[in-house]
């Protein structure tokens, strides 16, 4: 991670193993691997993982990572909308595309229905008592 984070009381081993861990679907490597990429034990890496600024920075790098993915998404949906061989795929990348601009809404019709079993004269006599209320004021 190029910009270091001041708000974690880490040591640069225990960074690289959370930047590590953060990306590991990239990385794809055991407790051990990881543990001997930062010199220290497999142990340590499981003890580390447990601790609250660990967590937290671990969790910082992989929000941050999940950001910079947004690009790589954005960039195949509009590869997708280009030059996708089927065209339910290109509709449905210009869907999510459009959703996600909040250029399109799913559009839900309501209808109610609204009964008043009030008679005409309770009725007129509620009005004659809110404008009794109101001369009042």
């Amino acid at each position: 991670m190029a910009k270091k984070s001041l708000k974690y009381a880490l040591t640069e081993p225990q960074r690289r193993a959370a930047e590590i861990l953060a990306n590991n679907d990239v990385h794809k490597m055991t407790l051990l691997q990881i543990a001997h990429e930062v010199g220290v034990s497999e142990r340590t890496v499981c003890r580390w993982k447990q601790e609250p600024d660990f967590i937290e920075y671990q969790n910082e790098v992989a929000e941050l990572t999940m950001r910079n993915f947004l690009v790589e998404a954005y960039n195949g949906l509009k590869s997708i909308v280009r030059s996708g061989q089927s065209e339910k795929n290109k509709l449905k990348a210009i869907e999510l595309v459009m959703k996600n601009q909040g250029r399109l809404t799913e559009v839900q019709k309501v209808e109610a229905k609204i009964e008043d079993s009030r008679s005409n004269e309770a009725i007129e006599a509620e009005i004659d008592s809110l404008k009794k209320m109101l001369a009042d004021m």
